[in-house]
């Protein structure tokens, strides 16, 4: 019997000192999170030191740019973007086109003097003025992008006064025998119509609308008259117009769209348009002619 209650006042004392025990620990926890310590104030940050700028031996100031702000570098992408752009370009095809063309351009008829007085000649525009071209053209393709040849049916009208200088000392053969009129009339005017037949070839790179065109122009004066005061020559009617005029043709197109395009020709007769010797005092008389147009294709 004491035995058993000596097991039991035992047990009543381990259990007595488990709850002391568990009871300060809690305490003492408790007490410690209630506990405010001291927070230490960071010091305020100084302001960094500012460098002093960089210079040279001599007291000048040096400027450090970055390699992406200079001229150089600027130009080179600049560069590399219009290689972009032209590498996605789409390509230009010459396709067959046929339509109507019109232009206005300037026109001149000039000769040297044949001044014997003098150990060079000069010179000198006898007829220059405006004229206006319509008629049908056609471009035919060689190939789908590079070559093709311009060609068509056009009539010419040039209306062309003439220098008072110049008209002073022309003496126009309006005979049939040979005989020679002197004119000291001071003002008049050439009327010119032509039916021309040119023939161009075209060139141009894949993907330009940029055309160059070369060739020649076969014309056959119409209307060939020498307007003055009081009279009127036809110059084809006395025979001393040339049949056929063949004329170097230099310019260019540009393919606005698949419709219009619009060109520049600049043009020289290669043969002489009089004959010889019939401006006395005028030599090597040459045509040259600028204009400036528009294509509209139908087809």
């Amino acid at each position: 019997m004491k035995h058993y209650i000596l097991g039991i006042l035992l047990l009543a004392a381990s259990l007595a000192f488990a709850q002391d025990a568990s009871t300060d620990s809690a305490s003492s926890s408790t007490g410690s999170a209630t506990v405010k310590e001291p927070v230490e104030q960071a010091a305020p940050e100084e302001p960094a030191e500012q460098t002093a700028p960089e210079r040279t031996p001599e007291g000048y100031r040096i400027i450090r740019i970055d390699i992406q702000e200079t001229k150089v570098y600027k130009d080179s992408v600049v560069k590399v973007q219009k290689e972009k752009e032209l590498e996605n370009r789409k390509p230009v095809p010459l396709n067959f086109s046929a339509g109507l063309m019109a232009s206005i351009g300037f026109t001149g008829i000039y000769g040297e003097r044949d001044l014997h007085y003098y150990a060079t000649d000069s010179l000198s525009g006898m007829f220059f003025g405006f004229q206006f071209t319509l008629g049908a053209t056609a471009l035919i393709p060689i190939n789908q992008y590079n070559f093709a040849i311009r060609t068509g049916v056009l009539l010419d009208y040039a209306d062309m006064p003439t220098q008072t200088d110049v008209l002073d000392r022309i003496m126009i053969d309006r005979t049939k025998n040979g005989g020679v009129e002197y004119k000291e009339e001071s003002d008049g005017n050439l009327t010119r119509a032509l039916l021309s037949f040119p023939v161009l070839l075209a060139m141009k790179t894949m993907k330009s609308p940029v055309m160059f065109d070369i060739g020649a122009r076969f014309s056959i004066p119409l209307i060939e008259e020498i307007e003055e005061r009081s009279t009127k020559d036809d110059l084809i009617d006395n025979g001393v117009r040339s049949p056929l005029d063949i004329a170097l043709l230099v310019g260019g197109e540009i393919i606005v769209s698949p419709r219009f395009l619009v060109f520049a020709f600049f043009d020289v007769q290669m043969n002489e348009p009089y004959k010889e010797g019939f401006f006395v005092g005028i030599k090597d008389i040459d045509n040259f002619g600028l204009r400036l147009g528009l294509i509209y294709n139908l087809l």
